[in-house]
């Protein structure tokens, strides 16, 4: 009954070990920190206390926790050169407490002309990848408390060599409903996620990664139309502590425009993005983003994301039975 007091302690251990042995210096397999969902990058990477769509997975396994229906998210990202970025995701509520969830992740380099040592004649060619396939887990603690993990697949393939591992990620989400309501906010959230816990490639260790961060609705045209964000993110291979901040409004039902700032980075600080959302035949509600993400001399990026959700609420009607299932955006 009273699980969730053992959870909590065991998660902290986890990340109080992750602290302690994990160091600055270089990272293998650094395409896990490619930010998936249109949405989440237009927010300034700000979803760590969000997390309320099927893209929870990647952000914080928690979230995935609220979801009430089966949910389908694709992304690509226009990335740099050559090169691009497909995602895809997943989730399913096994029961009121229990959701399961998935997503895939390819980054794809291209085709690169093999040369012969010591000149330029070309003899064939190879197309590198990184691959991720990652299985979630997540459950309602309480009523304002959710708990999720993840465990991943993540494998390396260049020309004919290739490396493969297998790597964690864990999350928190905890909900102060009322904590705003003196200043018209609500749905006040505290959300922590810990990504690619896991061994060494070739020496080098995951890009482990924490990251703290709040969010909170408030009204301004209509109810819950204006969602801020902010996230605190700390690479352990770095060593430098970043900032993000990140807000969502919609002006109308339909459509939305989102913006965010990352302070702290290499390259890149201004996002932005806009969103549309609809329904098919009743039966699917669906969402359409795009994200743009400047990288200074890197290039631009551009997301779009398209998200399905089954709509069990219009199918129960549309059948006269007459069940409702709450549904939380």
């Amino acid at each position: 009954m009273h699980n969730y007091k053992l959870f909590l302690p065991a998660m902290l251990i986890l990340i109080i070990s992750s602290v302690c042995t994990a160091g600055s210096g270089t990272s293998a397999l650094t395409f896990l920190r490619i930010a998936p969902s249109a949405r989440a990058a237009s927010m300034g990477e700000t979803f760590t206390a969000v997390a309320d769509d099927v893209n929870a997975s990647y952000w914080n396994p928690a979230g995935t926790a609220n979801l009430e229906t089966m949910q389908l998210s694709f992304m690509h990202m226009f990335y740099w050169d050559s090169s691009s970025y497909e995602y895809l995701a997943f989730a399913y509520p096994l029961n009121d407490k229990l959701k399961l969830g998935a997503h895939l992740a390819c980054l794809n380099y291209g085709t690169i002309d093999k040369t012969l040592a010591g000149n330029s004649t070309v003899v064939g060619s190879f197309s590198p990848f990184d691959l991720v396939l990652a299985a979630t887990a997540a459950y309602k603690l309480s009523g304002t408390l959710q708990a999720g993990v993840n465990i991943k697949f993540v494998t390396q393939t260049i020309d004919t060599d290739s490396v493969s591992i297998l790597a964690f990620d864990g999350g928190l989400l905890y909900e102060i409903p009322s904590l705003l309501e003196a200043v018209g906010g609500r749905d006040f959230v505290i959300g922590a996620a810990l990504s690619n816990l896991g061994g060494t490639v070739n020496g080098d260790s995951l890009p482990l990664t924490l990251r703290g961060g709040v969010s909170a609705k408030f009204g301004i045209q209509s109810e819950n139309d204006l969602l801020l964000a902010a996230t605190a993110c700390y690479p352990f291979d770095s060593g430098a502590l970043s900032e993000n901040l990140g807000a969502e409004f919609s002006p109308e039902k339909e459509f939305v425009i989102r913006a965010g700032c990352k302070f702290g980075y290499d390259a890149g600080s201004f996002t932005a993005g806009l969103g549309y959302r609809g329904a098919i035949y009743g039966a699917f509600n669906f969402a359409v983003d795009y994200a743009y993400a400047p990288s200074g001399n890197l290039g631009d990026t551009h997301r779009i994301s398209l998200g399905l959700t089954f709509d069990r609420e219009n199918i129960a009607r549309k059948s006269g039975s007459g069940a409702k299932t709450a549904t939380k955006h």
